[in-house]
């Protein structure tokens, strides 16, 4: 600015002392093809500067009306996002409060560009949560493919997980899968019964030691319930040896409640002779149908004749009675040993006894 105005005093000057200086009147003629343009230096100089002067003007006011716009225009994009953000925050405040019915409210607004599969994955959650799987379904279908892993979650909650096996196996089967992934990929092979490949897949997840006990028992109680009851026990003993362990207790369950406890009878004893399986026994017992194993039912009333305060084999032997058709003895166990902490795992065990042995008001209680 202060370069521009020196120079234009500068011209001033030169123009000004020229004639003088050239000792010229100061008349100037400049022609052009056909163009003539005649008149003093003065008044050249006086043009120039009016130009100067007017260009100036003009650039400044472009400019501030420039700036103005710009500003407005910042001003509303700023406040439009500022809504869609806010849109974005409020539904994951709703999905950590399990509100899930303000969440489409919360979105019905746009959200930024960088969120739209982030609103899409929590419309299909609130869905879920709704009981609207079909719903659920058309917001994951529209989520971009690349980040369809990302709601892996979703889709077995869906029921609908075949749309994501082909992309999980690719990345299972990778060097360099998660153990999200791998348990991912397990979970979708269950879903989808799809055990042959489950089978295969089994080595490598014992290797990566990816599950806890809980969920080998999960998969292995899926596994065996795929199966008629007759071919179980083949299916077990065809596993690797070091799988056996965590599909043990899984297959126990398996047996009791298909019935076949005669087949496992001799397995359950072995349990009652360990204290720390007590827990685990009285669990497989509680998924037994019909039943007749007196040696067991022998083996745990001689255990307990030497720890009658134990709990778990007093469970063990309620849900055994029950299964055998000793709805009396059954309910007189029960009597000592439900109590808070067992009371929602063995209730419909206990509810049984009491209803068979004609104590309705227990069971009364119970549905309370």
């Amino acid at each position: 600015m202060i370069g521009l105005i020196i120079l234009i005093i500068a011209l001033v000057v030169v123009l000004a002392a020229a004639p003088f200086l050239l000792d010229e009147k100061g008349y100037v003629l400049i022609s052009f093809n056909n163009t003539t343009i005649e008149g003093t230096i003065v008044s050249f100089a006086v043009l120039t500067i009016a130009v100067l002067v007017v260009s100036y003007l003009t650039y400044k006011l472009v400019r501030y009306l420039f700036s103005i716009y710009r500003n407005t225009k910042h001003s509303f994009f700023a406040r439009s996002q500022g809504r869609k953000q806010a849109a974005i925050e409020q539904a994951l405040w709703s999905v950590i409060n399990d509100d899930y019915a303000q969440i489409e409210q919360a979105l019905s607004s746009k959200v930024p560009d960088q969120y739209q599969d982030i609103r899409l994955a929590l419309l299909a959650k609130a869905a879920l949560a709704n009981n609207q799987t079909d719903k659920a379904l058309e917001y994951l279908f529209d989520i971009n493919p690349e980040q369809q892993l990302k709601v892996a979650k979703l889709w077995l909650a869906s029921g609908n997980s075949s749309a994501i096996e082909s992309q999980l196996r690719v990345i299972a089967e990778s060097k360099k899968a998660t153990a999200l992934e791998l348990k991912i990929y397990t979970e979708v092979l269950v879903q989808q019964q799809h055990f042959s490949a489950l089978e295969a897949f089994l080595p490598r997840l014992l290797r990566k030691k990816v599950l806890t006990n809980e969920q080998w028992h999960r998969v292995f109680n899926a596994y065996f319930a795929s199966f008629p009851v007759d071919e179980v026990t083949a299916k077990y003993k065809q596993l690797p040896k070091k799988l056996h362990s965590y599909a043990y207790s899984a297959y126990l369950t398996q047996m009791a409640a298909a019935g076949q406890l005669s087949v496992i009878e001799n397995d359950l004893i072995k349990m009652v002779k360990h204290e720390e399986q007590h827990a685990q026994l009285a669990n497989i017992l509680s998924k037994a149908t019909t039943a007749n194993a007196r040696k067991l039912q022998t083996s745990i009333q001689d255990r307990l004749k030497k720890d009658e305060q134990n709990n778990s084999l007093l469970l063990a032997l309620a849900c055994l009675a029950n299964a055998q058709g000793d709805y009396d003895l059954a309910a007189r166990v029960f009597d000592k040993a439900l109590n808070n902490k067992n009371k929602k795992q063995y209730m419909q065990q206990a509810k049984l006894s009491y209803e068979k042995s004609a104590q309705l008001d227990k069971a009364l209680v119970l549905y309370k």
